[in-house]
């Protein structure tokens, strides 16, 4: 087994076949095909099915992978380690942020990491809390923001803030300074489907004040669409601020407090077991420092900081 088998798997593993990873690795789909069928022999197990659209991996192919993911960004920070220099730091960091309130991270981030680390690479995703941790634990992520209760699972586990939650409706619709959380029920809701954790948060509050949520007007698991049936009319959701800051200082939507206030916990977090690069390291607390400068200037609201 050498270094280039395992980042060759790695490579198929993640693009879903051989001629993606082909092309992506410049190598002919033979000669990778090669090197895979030398590494299962190596290993005595069969690591990836053939299927007629790509492959998938076998359990004993995840747990490689999740091992390869591991051995491969320890070698890629060996010339960190060596160097020791933050100007000097080299590597690609995978983030993952929340569904709802990523381009709040994404370009703050990217700017300032442009600025002080040159030479690291970010590859970003934004997905909902439950799709980060999992690709937390199988090394596809580095790094994490995550808006959930199963924070517990992870170390390396940083409290970041606490996110309010409001009524999002469009301008035209007036609900008054604050809304009673159980109003909720009367209102045509846009949420997303029960395994986001806004869905279920939402669903607590209301049951914890005696009612039940009927069923959302509009199930949507995309923010986009959310965002656009609130600037409709078409319905309302529930919503952090910065996941509508824009239509907000556009004047298309409006945000409404609820009463009581409802939050959600936010940490940044790595996989257990697992020691960040330099790289990483880095990454992780520019993260931290960049978000908290922003809401301590104003740019970022209904957050309080921990």
């Amino acid at each position: 087994m050498d270094i280039r088998q395992l980042r060759y798997f790695q490579r198929i593993a993640e693009l879903g076949g051989f001629s993606r990873a082909s092309l992506a690795l410049h190598i002919a789909q033979p000669a990778l095909s090669h090197q895979i069928a030398r590494l299962e022999a190596e290993l005595g197990h069969v690591l990836l099915h053939r299927r007629h659209n790509g492959v998938q991996m076998t359990e004993q192919g995840q747990a490689l992978y999740i091992q390869a993911q591991r051995i491969l960004k320890d070698i890629d920070d060996l010339p960190n380690v060596v160097n020791r220099s933050s100007e000097q730091l080299r590597g690609t960091v995978s983030v993952g942020l929340p569904q709802s309130t990523a381009l709040q991270y994404a370009m703050p981030l990217l700017d300032e990491k442009r600025r002080r680390f040159a030479g690291v690479g970010l590859e970003l995703f934004d997905e909902i809390s439950g799709n980060l941790l999992r690709d937390l634990s199988s090394g596809r992520l580095d790094i994490a923001v995550v808006v959930s209760d199963q924070d517990a699972l992870l170390a390396n586990t940083i409290p970041l803030m606490d996110e309010e939650l409001f009524l999002t409706s469009s301008a035209t619709q007036d609900f008054g300074t604050r809304l009673p959380i159980v109003d909720l029920v009367t209102v045509p809701l846009a949420l997303p489907g029960m395994h986001h954790g806004v869905r279920a948060l939402v669903e607590a509050a209301v049951r914890a004040h005696g009612a039940t949520l009927p069923t959302p007007a509009i199930v949507a698991n995309s923010m986009s669409i959310m965002r656009r049936a609130v600037e409709a009319g078409t319905a309302c959701s529930v919503m952090p601020w910065g996941a509508v800051c824009d239509e907000i200082k556009a004047g298309t939507i409006r945000a409404t407090p609820l009463e009581p206030k409802l939050t959600r916990r936010v940490h940044v977090c790595s996989a257990k077991d697992v020691r960040l690069s330099l790289a990483g390291d880095a990454v992780r607390e520019l993260l931290i420092e960049v978000t908290r400068r922003r809401v301590q200037s104003g740019e970022w609201q209904g957050v309080a900081l921990l």
